[in-house]
């Protein structure tokens, strides 16, 4: 298998639908060990269920035939309904894999040149004989607190499912269980199964906010009790983790809208309004983005209030040691210790002992400053 990837910059110049795999992250962060390319074909209708392992390109290319229906046909089992099939690609580095799919399925340059450059905007596009719809996973890092995304390109046919994920997290799993079992989803066709792939990428943006908002919970408990001047990059950090979080749900509600009042013949009437309760889940999780924007400015505004408050008790205290020393300065400045009876002018190491002194009030000082956090 021939893995190729390579930055946006590296198109410039070549014609379009040029099959560049691009990632959005250096390829010294990708390990090996997942540079893998796997393709699993599911077959399925009300009576049977059958999935397959695609080893290498010979194996698809025997799979697919240019009548997807009939391919579907010879390896379904017997069944009284046309059955359906599911290509569920993962891994774009073998570019062979997204092409030859490409050819025997009738798919669009540009569309293949979609799949295989990551960074895309969800989306949905509609052709003579597919429906080529983008969208993001979002997972969140609990240890490093910050938003992963991973690009899901689904085409769908009139029997037809083929659908590409950049890495494996899994993500589909509900949905092959769901499959395994003799329920609504194996009585429907591509275009129903399109929605359950959608659904459940959609329903683990849930799963996301909840984790974005016990984030929040911590960050303002830690704000009340003992605002930290790092806090302010972690609150900045919130904001930014939130913004590239809503950059990947918000297109999703005009996606989800397309597809319901889709013309397409590809789209059936009992369908159409999944897709709508589709798009009700992306606008709570929308609407939750908005709620935690303005969680992160209340912990922000905390945070301020919580340096001011300490702001002016350090002001209290250096006012307070300003207010007693300031009568003493001005007595010795007037008299200028000139005294005749003073012991320490007379004593050999007074003027080393003064020096000391001095350094010990100035250490002393600089410690207890740094104790209470004042700077």
């Amino acid at each position: 298998m021939m893995f190729m990837s390579a930055k946006q910059s590296q198109k410039v110049g070549l014609p379009p639908g040029s099959l560049i795999y691009i990632t959005e992250e250096e390829e010294t962060e990708i390990p090996e060990s997942e540079k893998k390319v796997t393709v699993y074909a599911i077959t399925y209708n009300e009576s049977g269920y059958e999935e397959k392992k695609i080893e290498s390109i010979n194996d698809l290319k025997n799979l697919i035939t240019d009548d997807p229906a009939s391919a579907a046909a010879a390896t379904a089992p017997a069944a009284s309904a046309a059955p359906t099939t599911w290509i569920h690609v993962t891994g774009l580095w073998d570019i062979d894999v997204v092409r030859a799919l490409g050819e025997k399925y009738g798919i669009e340059p540009l569309t293949l040149e979609d799949i295989l450059s990551m960074g895309q905007r969800p989306k949905t596009e509609e052709f003579e004989t597919y429906i080529y719809t983008i969208l993001k996973h979002v997972m969140f890092d609990d240890d490093d607190k910050e938003v992963i995304n991973d690009q899901i390109s689904i085409i769908t046919k009139d029997k037809t499912v083929i659908s590409f994920a950049e890495k494996s997290y899994n993500i589909f799993d509900p949905v092959i269980k769901r499959l395994k079992k003799d329920g609504r989803i194996r009585k429907y066709g591509a275009d129903y199964l399109t929605y359950a792939l959608i659904d459940v990428v959609v329903d683990n943006y849930f799963l996301v906010m909840e984790q974005f908002e016990e984030w929040f919970d911590e960050v303002e408990k830690r704000m009340v009790s003992h605002p930290e001047k790092e806090s302010a990059g972690e609150i900045n950090r919130m904001r930014t983790e939130l913004f590239l979080f809503n950059k990947a749900v918000w297109p999703l509600i005009n996606v989800t809208d397309s597809l319901e009042k889709s013309e397409s013949k590809l789209i059936k009437k009992p369908t159409r309004v999944y897709f709508r309760d589709v798009q009700d889940h992306v606008t709570r999780i929308v609407e939750s983005i908005e709620t935690g924007r303005e969680t992160v400015t209340g912990i922000f505004d905390i945070y301020n209030s919580g340096i001011s408050k300490r702001l002016n008790e350090t002001m209290k205290v250096l006012t307070v040691i300003s207010t007693i020393f300031i009568p003493l300065t001005f007595i010795v400045g007037v008299y200028g210790m000139n005294f005749e009876y003073m012991p320490e002018l007379y004593w050999k190491y007074g003027y080393y002992a003064c020096l000391g002194l001095m350094l010990l009030i100035f250490v002393t000082m600089i410690l207890y400053f740094k104790k209470r956090g004042w700077y």
